[in-house]
């Protein structure tokens, strides 16, 4: 059929389908040599549906034309969906962030208005942004679906960790200053591990297993494990806790398994003998971490 009315099949332009064939992605079935006039054929509306479905979720046209270049690999498909809706949650999280900025900015301009020459700390946290970023935390479930992802586009020799994190004596926190300054340490504490795992960790999840315990799974081995598990608690030792109204001062615990876990591996075994390694560290003090390797 003519290039016109495979457009109209297709709900495209003829326009976007003459880019698609001078880049490489998608080449008409034939093209006569008198007039230059591009042919298609019913079939090649297959390609063009997953271009479309790939370009709606912003994988670039470079992108898409790498990932259908060729026969496609469904395992190499699911790891850069995964990659990518990694980058869409790191993108989500930072428009959590400024969402709640121009929430606090609102309500400042409201309560006191507009003047240029004053000094504004949009990092302060008011209790509607707190109850906000704590509803946002990922449970248990969804930890698991994105596990779930991750090791599902994990080649075969990678290695995976699971980390948990474990605060200090939280619940005198909430016995001593209340649970709004005990939801304050919980996000401080959330918030430090993100950080952490967005700097040292490639592909992870967060998620709260329960209470003042968050874990974490990644592709990651020992060495990077116990990294960012030291620099979660170097951040943790680091933090002014006072200025969220928590005078005690505060750390943590942090246990770790690392292995081979394989497809056939269930991860919530994994993730309860995480809290061996948890108890383990607690037994050597405050801000102590225990990575060890998993065993079959």
């Amino acid at each position: 059929m003519k290039i016109g009315e495979f457009a109209e099949l297709n709900k495209v332009t003829t326009k976007m389908l003459r880019h698609y064939d001078e880049i490489g992605l998608l080449h008409p079935a034939a093209i006569d040599p008198g007039t230059g006039y591009r042919f298609y054929t019913p079939e090649q509306s297959h390609p063009l549906n997953w271009i479309m479905i790939l370009k709606s979720l912003d994988f670039t046209l470079g992108e898409i034309r790498e990932l259908l270049s060729g026969p496609v690999d469904s395992l190499h498909l699911i790891r850069q969906l995964v990659r990518k809706r990694i980058g869409i949650t790191s993108a989500l999280n930072e428009h959590i962030q400024k969402k709640l900025a121009i929430d606090r900015l609102i309500t400042l301009i409201e309560k006191e208005g507009f003047e240029m020459n004053k000094t504004i700390n949009l990092q302060t946290l008011g209790l509607t942004d707190i109850h906000e970023i704590k509803k946002n935390m990922p449970n248990m479930e969804m930890f698991l679906e994105n596990v779930a992802g991750i090791a599902a586009a994990s080649a075969g020799g990678d290695i995976h960790s699971v980390i948990r994190f474990d605060i200090s004596h939280f619940k005198q926190v909430n016995d001593d200053y209340g649970f709004d300054v005990g939801d304050k340490v919980i996000v401080a504490c959330y918030q430090l591990i993100e950080a952490a795992v967005h700097k040292h960790l490639g592909h992870a999840t967060i998620g709260r297993a329960h209470g003042d315990e968050f874990i974490v799974f990644a592709i990651a081995d020992k060495d990077r494990a116990s990294l960012t598990a030291q620099s979660i608690i170097n951040d943790m030792i680091s933090f002014d806790f006072s200025a969220i109204g928590c005078l005690r001062p505060m750390g943590c615990y942090i246990g770790g398994l690392v292995g081979p876990f394989g497809t056939g591996t269930d991860i919530r075994i994994i993730i309860e003998a995480s809290i061996d390694t948890l108890d383990r560290a607690r037994r050597n003090g405050v801000n102590s971490l225990n990575i060890e390797s998993y065993i079959v």
